[in-house]
């Protein structure tokens, strides 16, 4: 009797995980279109797929990018023992690199692609170039993807160097740049 109300149970659970999934499956398909646009910025086509997405699903994005960023970080800081020499107990060092690191890292983000964007607007201006600032964010947003994927491997494999540093935010601008120059310049009305 016991193994007939097992099986009855898997498979009412098999249906809750199938309905959760199926559920959510456009989530999944979203994310990886998302990721694989954002790989392919500064392409014109990939730039208005990405604009016509909405702003929350700008920020879960940028959540999941800084994701990767922080946790071959955090795993770093947590199994490094340099806190042993400060008057910090461990849990207080835990909960900082649990809790406040990620935090900072996202403040830290949202800050830097808001510099990015507002550069953008300045750069856009000089070259006569009609773009707003919240268009520039999302791309400036989107555009970390490539930056954030070679700082993450290059983080793993080799450590964190100025060079890499300099390389990630060079390839950063340089993108920024393209996507700027992509659209034509602002042609002057005559009165």
């Amino acid at each position: 009797m016991s193994t007939v109300w097992d099986t009855f149970l898997l498979t009412e659970r098999y249906l809750y995980v199938q309905l959760f999934l199926k559920r959510n499956e456009w989530l999944y398909v979203k994310l990886m279109s998302t990721f694989m646009d954002s790989l392919r910025l500064p392409n014109k086509a990939a730039m208005k797929r990405l604009n016509k997405l909405e702003m929350r699903h700008t920020i879960v994005f940028l959540l999941l990018l800084l994701f990767i960023i922080a946790l071959p970080i955090e795993i770093n800081l947590l199994l490094d023992d340099s806190y042993k020499e400060s008057d910090i107990p461990q849990n207080i060092y835990i909960i900082q690199v649990l809790l406040f690191y990620p935090f900072l890292m996202l403040f830290l983000g949202i800050a830097g692609i808001s510099v990015l964007a507002g550069l953008g607007v300045g750069i856009s201006k000089l070259t006569h170039r009609q773009l707003k600032f919240q268009f520039l964010w999302k791309m400036c947003a989107f555009a970390l993807t490539k930056s954030v994927v070679l700082f993450a491997v290059a983080n793993i494999l080799i450590g964190t160097h100025w060079i890499v540093n300099t390389i990630v935010f060079v390839l950063l601008f340089y993108t920024i740049l393209r996507m700027i120059f992509h659209y034509p310049q602002r042609v002057k009305k005559h009165t």
